[in-house]
């Protein structure tokens, strides 16, 4: 009887992670909880409250705090290109900042949205924002120091995620589910598909045949686009947590899952690969995820997180 009660205790243990595959690397506690994160050369950017803190990950076992980044509101989504930093800067739009010395990066212009700026994703000379009711905006950074908007595409429900593959735009419109955009021209994009989502849809990544969803506590909804105006529903996926942002890198899927920490799967083989539930004490709430080589390096509640894959 003793013995039960002292294993059904361990299995309770609030404190030990269940984890598989994966370890934590590095933890780098900041002094603002961490939204988002993009990474660029030896350097992760996180998005926080009213400033950008810029991470030195040329060691990800070492990391340190390279720099923070004063912002007038809110910044959201990141992209890089070259020496400058794009940021969905809430309702001030799009700002750009001159990165080539993180150290005295400064605002250099700002582009007008009709709608608070959230992810910004970039695609050769191009950059795709999301700006909710407003629907999705492209914007030419042919001059990179001075974007210039080309189109805003209205669409039924608040975007918040995108991203592009080939002539096609994926957006997430919230309780509309997905929509598929054909982009060929960018001052008139095209909508040439959807798919009703169970949930509130979130963000989105695409590889291959498969758009991956993310919808909150609903789970992940992957979805077969190989007919972009035919999207069918290949099966929805629940996980450890809340489902917020997704990568997908040579089949796999890495899941940013808010309390539930990190998961990868294969979601084809319906196999998961690693995960790393953290211990509830720690506290760390996983928003958004990035993947380089064998690391995941992720912004939470308490900044900034490295795991690192085992096999």
């Amino acid at each position: 009887m003793l013995l039960s009660i002292l294993i059904l205790q361990v299995r309770e243990d609030p404190y030990k992670p269940d984890s598989l595959n994966m370890r934590i690397a590095k933890r780098l506690r900041l002094p603002t909880p961490c939204f988002g994160i993009t990474i660029s050369g030896r350097y992760a950017y996180l998005s926080s409250l009213r400033k950008i803190y810029v991470v030195d990950i040329s060691k990800p076992d070492s990391l340190y705090l390279a720099a923070t980044i004063p912002t007038t509101n809110i910044p959201l989504g990141l992209a890089t290109y070259g020496k400058y930093l794009y940021v969905g800067h809430g309702y001030k739009g799009l700002s750009v900042f001159d990165i080539s010395n993180p150290d005295i990066a400064r605002e250099i212009y700002t582009l007008s949205m009709p709608d608070t700026t959230m992810e910004v994703l970039r695609r050769g000379k191009y950059l795709y924002l999301t700006v909710g009711d407003s629907g999705f905006a492209i914007v030419s950074i042919s001059n990179p120091s001075r974007p210039r908007l080309v189109s805003i595409t209205k669409a039924k429900g608040f975007v918040r995620g995108i991203t592009v593959r080939g002539r096609y735009a994926y957006v997430t419109a919230g309780r509309e589910g997905l929509k598929v955009y054909n982009i060929s021209n960018p001052r008139r994009p095209r909508l040439v598909g959807g798919f009703k989502t169970e949930g509130f849809a979130i963000g989105v990544d695409v590889e291959k045949n498969f758009a991956y969803v993310t919808l909150g506590r609903k789970g992940i909804d992957i979805l077969d686009i190989s007919d972009p105006t035919n999207i069918k529903e290949f099966r929805l996926a629940k996980g450890p947590g809340d489902a917020l942002n997704a990568r997908t890198i040579n089949g796999l899927i890495y899941v940013a899952f808010g309390y539930g920490g990190v998961s990868v799967v294969d979601p084809i083989n319906k196999v998961e690969v690693a995960r790393y539930k953290p211990p509830k004490y720690r506290g760390d709430y996983v928003f958004d995820i990035m993947v380089k080589g064998r690391y995941v390096f992720a912004a939470s509640r308490n900044g900034m997180v490295v795991y690192e894959i085992l096999k």
